[in-house]
């Protein structure tokens, strides 16, 4: 039988939506109530259709989404939300794999909602999966600040820029921002990751307003959600003070923000080069590049063993902090946390630029690149491979102080056997 997950924050509302579900009886119902316990069913049960809260504790939708649309990009979802509902010049949302349900709704209507996704799932319409077209209007609902990784049908890549749900910037290959901006726009089976908008991508280079891009317009309750209830409405690099207190803060240079400058840097010049490289990636390079393989239970549970062997063996190193198990989609399987890193954005970010020091070995005829070390101010990062764990390949990403003895670490990484 069919499996579909409700994610509700309210527990009044998931119970009566479940109940009312319960009696249709042609699909099992299973619930979370917030987006890390959704996640947690998802590792257990495989989903054939995804209904969420448009704002959930730990996870937003718009996280769920980009979770979705890399490890489940044929999964259709559905996004409840009572603060409006995009209207489509082209109707597609009818049609989409990202359906909008405007609350308060009957429970017909969600069932509606639930066996149209159904439908296109069952007669193979998947081919334009999730559309960027769909995808936009959340931004603004959202008020969301951010910069937007896309890829889509394989080898095309961009990046957008948002400020508090305006759209302020856009990259993809040599086109002109409006340009790539309406030519991302128009993308469909699209996967996607979001990160913290970059400083020196703060300035609006846009006019073109986010719903045009769309081709959307609102529905009479549009209610965005005010921007400074974001979580990441405090990214330093969005800060709009003036004054010697702003200047103060513009000087704090900590270790995720040089990360992050390092990654764009190469994140837009590996852009740019795939426009010009004849020796292209296949579809299933890019997409294992960007998005890591599917990680099993049974993976997940073997990582954590050897992260604790990892712990044991660098236990005595003096300031040694964090330590990580991450896939090659820089997503993070188990960690330890002893130092105020951002984990999850840095092992992406690291991983992204130790993907694209890999490719620069092969062309230059080099070996295979294994590992690769970071030394800021305070902290030193050092991603490493790690050798026969697994058919999934995966690194070991550990976290220090600048005076610790970092190439003893990165010794014991490599002599460690499993």
């Amino acid at each position: 039988m069919d499996k579909v997950l409700i994610v509700e924050r309210d527990p009044e509302l998931l119970a009566d939506i479940r109940r009312g579900l319960d009696k249709v009886q042609q699909f099992e119902v299973l619930t979370a109530g917030d987006g890390d316990e959704a996640l947690s069913v998802m590792s257990s049960h495989y989903i054939s259709v995804l209904a969420t809260d448009i704002e959930t504790p730990t996870l937003d939708a718009l996280e769920l989404l980009a979770y979705m649309s890399q490890k489940h990009p044929n999964t259709p979802c559905i996004v409840m939300t009572d603060r409006g509902k995009p209207w489509f010049k082209k109707r597609i949302s009818q049609q989409s794999f990202l359906y909008h349900l405007e609350k308060p709704f009957e429970i017909k209507s969600l069932v509606s909602a639930l066996f149209v996704g159904l439908h296109l799932r069952d007669e193979g319409q998947s081919a334009k999966g999730m559309t960027m077209a769909s995808l936009l209007p959340l931004i603004e609902l959202q008020q969301k600040t951010c910069r937007m990784q896309v890829r889509a049908e394989g080898k095309r890549k961009g990046y957008l820029y948002f400020d508090s749900g305006e759209i302020i910037d856009a990259h993809c290959g040599k086109l002109p921002v409006d340009d790539a901006a309406r030519e991302m726009a128009s993308w469909n089976r699209i996967s996607f990751v979001l990160s913290d908008l970059p400083r020196r991508r703060s300035r609006r280079r846009i006019k073109t307003k986010l719903m045009d891009f769309a081709e959307a317009t609102w529905s009479r309750g549009f209610n965005p959600a005010p921007a400074g209830d974001s979580e990441d409405s405090g990214n330093p690099g969005n800060s709009e003070d003036t004054g010697e207190a702003g200047a103060d803060r513009e000087e704090v240079i900590t270790l995720e923000d040089e990360v992050i400058e390092l990654f764009d840097e190469v994140e837009e010049g590996e852009a740019e080069e795939e426009e010009a490289d004849t020796d292209s990636e296949t579809d299933a390079e890019a997409k294992a590049r960007s998005v890591g393989p599917e990680i099993t239970p049974e993976t997940r549970q073997k990582a954590a063993e050897w992260l604790e062997t990892i712990v044991s063996e660098l236990r005595d190193i003096r300031d040694c902090r964090t330590i990580a198990l991450v896939d090659t989609g820089g997503n993070v399987l188990v960690k330890r946390q002893g130092g105020g890193e951002d984990v999850e954005k840095l092992a992406y970010a690291m991983s992204e630029i130790l993907a694209t020091a890999r490719k620069t070995a092969a062309g230059l005829g080099l070996d295979h690149a294994r590992s690769f070390t970071l030394h800021a101010r305070d902290v030193i990062v050092i991603t490493q491979q790690l050798e026969d764990l697994t058919s999934v390949p995966l690194c070991a990403l550990v976290t220090c102080g600048a005076r610790s003895n970092w190439s003893f670490i990165k010794s014991r990484l490599d002599e460690l056997s499993f």
